[in-house]
């Protein structure tokens, strides 16, 4: 597997705007607008998913090297800044128990808060492959459908499986099915909307629609909080419904030169921004707990604070390399 050199901008233009209200969540920004970003983490896994089946292609690689290979860009560089992150925190007088350290460490929700996602994507990458694979065997109706028909096998998973199960074992069920399969149907997803021409990506747009639609039905408007850990099919619909939308409509806009660098350098950068503002969010609540509560001063320090960590980060390593 290669990577191709061409970007899509809209699929960056997407990240940079997962990056956003994902930091926005962590906000105390009005419930509103908290509820109508609940799409963030869905449009992460999705443009995943399209990066992987337009950049990847078949070469001389195993598939454990590839494994070896995300292993080293997803979750050593989290381990790496989990002991910068406990070191420093203990030096500052912040202790955390053994259990939130171990379950940090294993990208649980447990551990540090917010960290969670590093294992969905490194999940996904895992599963990304054989994703393609199916991506490429079936026609876009056929694979739309076996898409939908996975998101309900997923929630009758959750309700008569999970459900049922007892608490730790429900959890565990949780873990290793229902995050697993959610967050990798979403991937499938963006690899089917690349592959799509217009009429495939306006059926998966309307797929999209329709379970949303179903699960409104079914239990009504309510908040998605519930409906995401683990990821049910109010919140996936949801999730997809916005990404699609959200790409047909920046596909149509133009995008000057200097704003698509500004965007590309935000992109490529995503998830090493998302790592500085969980380190900043625990500063500010460590020194000075009561700025949390101002929204947009929180929001100015995660974002503007994660990208210039990020960039100052990424000058040292080069000083270093080149001394």
């Amino acid at each position: 597997m290669g990577l191709n050199d061409k970007r899509n901008i809209t699929i960056d233009i997407l990240r940079v705007i997962g990056l956003m209200l994902v930091i926005a969540a962590h906000c105390e920004f009005p419930e509103l607008f908290i509820e109508i970003r609940e799409f963030d983490v869905v449009v992460l896994a999705a443009v995943s998913g399209m990066s992987f089946y337009l950049s990847f292609q078949r070469a001389d690689i195993s598939y454990g090297s590839y494994v070896k290979k995300r292993f080293r860009k997803l979750v050593l560089p989290v381990w790496i800044f989990l002991v910068f992150f406990f070191v420093f925190f203990r030096i500052l007088g912040r202790s955390f128990s053994v259990r939130e350290i171990i379950e940090s460490f294993l990208l649980l929700s447990g551990g540090v808060l917010f960290i969670w996602v590093y294992r969905v994507f490194f999940i996904n990458a895992l599963l990304n492959p054989f994703l393609k694979k199916a991506t490429e065997k079936y026609t876009v109706t056929v694979s739309a459908s076996l898409l939908a028909a996975g998101i309900l096998l997923n929630e009758i998973l959750y309700r008569f499986v999970s459900l049922k199960l007892p608490s730790a074992a429900g959890k565990l069920f949780d873990y290793a099915v229902i995050y697993t399969l959610g967050y990798g149907l979403i991937s499938y997803a963006g690899m089917l909307w690349e592959k799509a021409g217009k009429n495939g990506k306006f059926l998966l747009t309307g797929i999209a629609a329709a379970l949303f639609a179903v699960s409104l039905l079914d239990g009504g408007l309510r908040g998605f909080y519930d409906a995401k850990y683990p990821p049910q099919m109010y919140y996936i619909a949801y999730g997809l419904l916005c990404t699609f939308v959200l790409y047909l409509i920046f596909a149509k806009l133009p995008v000057s030169e200097k704003a698509g660098r500004i965007i590309t350098w935000l992109s490529v950068r995503t998830m090493r921004i998302y790592m500085w503002h969980v380190f900043l969010y625990y500063l500010l609540e460590t020194l000075a707990p009561s700025s949390l509560n101002n929204a947009w001063l929180c929001y100015a320090v995660f974002f503007g604070g994660g990208v210039l960590g990020s960039y100052l980060q990424e000058l040292i390593i080069r000083n270093i390399r080149r001394s």
